[in-house]
């Protein structure tokens, strides 16, 4: 059936599909069941291999404030802000410590929900609410803690691939500071707010996060960047972002291959010497949204369908003449790619492209 309990988040029934076609694997892609470590158990006791990270390393990172804890005894930078608030009284003090605004974020949060900010005093007692009852509906789990809101910011992501050996590699950066609703709308890589000299600052910093989590497959570090340069760790996405592509352009590494052969067992054939960054490319989400109502997810009938092509333009999607977009999904319906030599040529392309 149509909703995700029914289909995409019905473990049993995955599971079983699995066992009974003989599959050796399972890959999570990069929503739904992609960061849920009770899933990513349930496969090691079946004896079928998750494409990711270990359940408890997903189950660790997953845990907001547990991973700011952890990054801060690896030396990675992280935002000022407080632990788990258990109540509203605490959180209030602890409010009060960091100083407004300030955001109000979901200990088990992803995808922009149980995030609040907060200007003033007056307004915290209901974002505290807010947030805590969105994150206990979308994750189970009401927990909050609290974050300095920094503002102007970047926000920057470094991708990073490790295998069973020992081995860290740090993809370089992506630029995801075009946003609605907390939404990603655009990325790129590398990131014009980024120099060579702080791409191996972050780079490091990465290294280290990825040492102290003794991490596997592939995942992503996010982090604020400030006007004045300084990063700041924000989580770690323990799966394939949506937005890999413009990093398998720019390094011409396959990333889901490498997921796949990683979770196999293999050993990685690069070292970070041999990551060369060539180009610039840029990520358009396509979604089937309503402008005219706040942009709100729209289903329906797709009439008619026309693809951009040409030379490094590229278009992710499931689509085609006469598909009827469901209403039980997120409304990202494509992905469309390009990449050229230059970030001014990159945009004059993803402009005639789209």
């Amino acid at each position: 059936p149509g909703p995700v309990k029914d289909s995409y988040l019905n473990m049993t029934a995955i599971l079983t599909s699995a066992l009974l076609s003989g599959a050796e694997a399972i890959h999570p892609g990069y929503g739904l069941l992609s960061e849920n470590h009770k899933f990513a158990e349930m496969c090691e006791q079946c004896g079928i291999a998750f494409i990711g990270p270990s359940s408890g390393l997903i189950s660790n990172m997953g845990d907001k404030d547990a991973a700011r804890s952890l990054m801060k005894q690896a030396g990675v930078p992280v935002v000022p802000g407080s632990g788990i608030v258990g109540s509203l009284s605490e959180a209030k003090e602890s409010a009060e410590k960091i100083g407004f605004p300030l955001l109000i974020k979901a200990c088990a949060g992803g995808g922009g929900k149980g995030i609040r900010r907060v200007d003033s005093a007056d307004e915290f007692q209901n974002a505290y609410r807010s947030a805590s009852q969105e994150a206990k509906n979308a994750f189970g789990d009401g927990r909050v803690y609290l974050e300095k809101y920094l503002n102007p910011v970047k926000h920057i992501e470094m991708q990073i691939i490790c295998d069973d050996f020992g081995n860290i590699v740090c993809l370089g950066e992506r630029e995801c500071s075009m946003q609605r609703k907390n939404q990603k709308l655009i990325e790129e890589s590398p990131s014009a707010a980024v120099s060579k000299e702080l791409r191996q600052n972050i780079i490091a910093a990465s290294r280290l996060a990825a040492k102290a989590t003794n991490y596997r497959n592939v995942g992503t570090i996010e982090y604020l960047l400030t006007e004045d340069g300084d990063f700041y760790f924000m989580e770690m996405n323990t799966r394939l972002q949506v937005e890999h592509p413009v990093t398998e352009l720019v390094t011409g590494i396959d990333l889901v291959k490498w997921q796949i052969r990683l979770a196999a067992g293999a050993k990685l054939e690069f070292t970070q010497e041999d990551i060369k960054l060539t180009g610039c490319a840029i990520e358009c989400r396509i979604n089937a949204e309503n402008y005219l109502h706040n942009f709100r997810p729209s289903s329906g009938k797709v009439t008619l369908l026309h693809i951009p092509g040409g030379p490094w333009v590229r278009f992710d999607t499931a689509l085609y003449q006469d598909y009827f977009v469901p209403p039980y999904y997120d409304s990202m319906i494509g992905k469309l790619i390009v990449h050229a030599r230059t970030r001014v040529e990159a945009i004059r392309k993803m402009h005639a492209a789209l």
